[in-house]
């Protein structure tokens, strides 16, 4: 700012030396008339100071204003960052961690009478599965592999389907025959049904042995056990039998009996148990049916295949 003034004085009095000395070469000033000049050269000099000064004082004024607003967002920023950093601290020792599900090598060793879905792993080498455990009838430790209680699900399904399992394990839901290959070989199991009808009658069938082939096996029932229990005996003729599906090839007898039941199962032209057939009460070969319940095709309300391992 000063070196402003400065200029702006130099050059008002090289202004006035200039004009002076013209006057002095075409028309002589007299003494009185130089005064009055340096007077009025005197009151623009005091002004330009006044002016200088009062620019000056609000020049300080704006940069203390400028350091005032500057102390303030640094008071809030530190504030607020501090006010931040308490809160992430007391969210992260107030969130409980989740705690990580136990693995049981089956549901016959889960140490709760309590139902539910739990994580079993058959060796080592593989990862758990995921299953629902039936812990309270017959003794508990089953693994349910089939159940349908409401016709939620729609169980008219194709070949990739029925290997990999679908609907939801608490609900209504099929395994997947490769989970049933994986574990009913891995140790010995037996196999449960349960059924009722329509008017709530209730009845069982369970065998001493249970095992299903791979894939290249096209799950085939490699071994049903002994008949017990109170429903009939209306999966003998299902043993041995290989998996089919919607899509699967025909049947030695070139029908295709997973079309003619709308269901999927271990046909043998083609068979007295079709626990994945339409969810209906009506009496016809289509329906979720077990023949031996009352010696015909009436459709049942409620299936659930468990099956547990033996040692």
């Amino acid at each position: 700012m000063n070196l402003c003034v400065r200029v702006i004085l130099l050059c008002v009095v090289i202004t006035f030396a200039a004009s002076d000395q013209d006057q002095r070469n075409s028309s002589a000033y007299d003494l009185g008339s130089f005064d009055i000049q340096r007077f009025g050269l005197e009151l623009l000099l005091a002004k330009l100071d006044n002016i200088q000064q009062t620019l000056l004082e609000q020049h300080q004024s704006t940069r203390k204003e400028i350091f005032t607003a500057l102390h303030r967002l640094e008071h809030a920023i530190g504030h607020n960052l501090t006010e931040l950093q308490e809160r992430s601290l007391m969210q992260t020792t107030c969130v409980t961690p989740k705690p990580k599900h136990p693995i049981y090598s089956s549901c016959k060793d889960v140490p709760s009478n309590v139902s539910g879905v739990y994580l079993i792993r058959l060796n080592s080498k593989r990862d758990p599965i995921k299953v629902f455990c039936e812990q309270e009838k017959f003794g508990g430790g089953w693994i349910v592999v089939q159940h349908r209680f409401d016709g939620s699900v729609d169980f008219y399904r194709n070949w990739t389907e029925y290997r990999d399992g679908f609907g939801d394990l608490d609900k209504e839901h099929w395994l997947g025959l490769e989970k049933m290959h994986l574990i009913s070989k891995a140790r010995a199991h037996e196999l449960i049904v349960e059924l009722k009808d329509f008017s709530g009658t209730y009845k069982y069938a369970r065998y001493n042995a249970f095992e299903v082939g791979n894939e290249s096996e096209q799950y085939s029932l490699k071994t049903l056990g002994t008949y017990s229990g109170t429903a009939g005996d209306s999966m003998a003729g299902n043993a041995g039998m290989k998996f089919k599906t919607m899509d699967s090839t025909r049947d030695r007898n070139t029908v295709n009996c997973a079309e003619h039941h709308a269901s999927a199962w271990w046909y043998n032209y083609c068979t007295f148990a079709n626990l994945n057939g339409r969810y209906s009460r009506f009496n016809n070969d289509k329906s979720m049916f077990w023949y031996h319940f009352k010696g015909n095709h009436e459709g049942l309300c409620f299936s659930r295949m468990m099956i547990r391992q033996l040692n």
